[in-house]
């Protein structure tokens, strides 16, 4: 497993490494989290699992929860609803129509005026295959060298434009060259969208890559571990019912 070296962490690198090393956190207002308690307004969060299927449907129910106003898994309310983009580098959008037709049949029990909600705001979800959508071109942001990319410039003019308050990268290492000289080149171009982005590893020997983040999300048979920066280690039970998480 490849990790960061405290001097490869481009936060560090902004203010020095002894200064980031003693530097005290602090904990976001209310007001200044995305999702309550757990995610904060213009953050990076990874999500990893111990093996376990279901990343892309947890990705995409805090997605729902952010672009419609329902609370992530029945518990976390949204502090600050808006347009969501979905950037899938994997799988079709036949794949995710139906996976997103399944979550909102189910969260229609906790949130019975869900689809009201959807045709009042349908413009505040966006998804985007790349496999079917951008055929032909590369999903890097960056290229090997660690410069943005033609993918990079669309995604930020979107982002600005649109004021995007959550984007997600599935599987986020599909959004890099594989052999990228440094990873801290796509955590400051990352570090440049006004959003907050969720980058969801799919690739085991690349959890190493993706620790230095606000908000480390890890989910394992019956439980969502969160670590964040700001305000430790909190562990969620959870459970999944009909192609849904929900909360234990």
């Amino acid at each position: 497993m490849t990790g960061l070296k405290i001097e490869e962490n481009p936060f560090a690198q902004q203010m020095g490494v002894e200064k980031w090393q003693r530097k005290e956190l602090v904990v976001p207002k209310p007001e200044e989290y995305l999702i309550a308690d757990i995610i904060p307004a213009n953050s990076l969060v990874s999500l990893q699992t111990s093996g376990v299927y279901g990343k892309t449907t947890l990705a995409m129910q805090m997605a729902l929860g952010i672009a419609f106003d329902t609370p992530f898994l029945d518990s976390f309310s949204c502090r600050q609803p808006g347009k969501v983009l979905f950037l899938n580098a994997r799988e079709t959008d036949g794949d995710n129509h139906r996976r997103f037709k399944r979550l909102v049949r189910e969260l229609s029990n906790g949130v019975p005026d869900i689809n009201d909600r959807i045709d009042a705001e349908s413009k505040n979800f966006t998804f985007i295959s790349m496999y079917d959508d951008c055929y032909g071109i590369s999903p890097h942001l960056v290229d090997v060298s660690g410069a943005m990319t033609r993918t990079y410039s669309y995604l930020k003019q979107f982002s600005e434009y649109f004021k995007t308050k959550f984007i997600v990268l599935d599987p986020v290492e599909d959004f890099f060259p594989e052999n990228l000289g440094n990873v801290t080149e796509l955590y400051l171009k990352l570090r440049q969208l006004k959003s907050t982005v969720l980058l969801v590893v799919g690739d085991r020997e690349r959890y190493g890559y993706f620790h230095e983040v606000e908000v480390a999300m890890y989910l394992s048979e019956g439980c969502l571990r969160l670590q964040s920066a700001y305000t430790g280690h909190r562990e969620v039970p959870v459970e999944m019912g009909a192609g849904i998480w929900s909360r234990r």
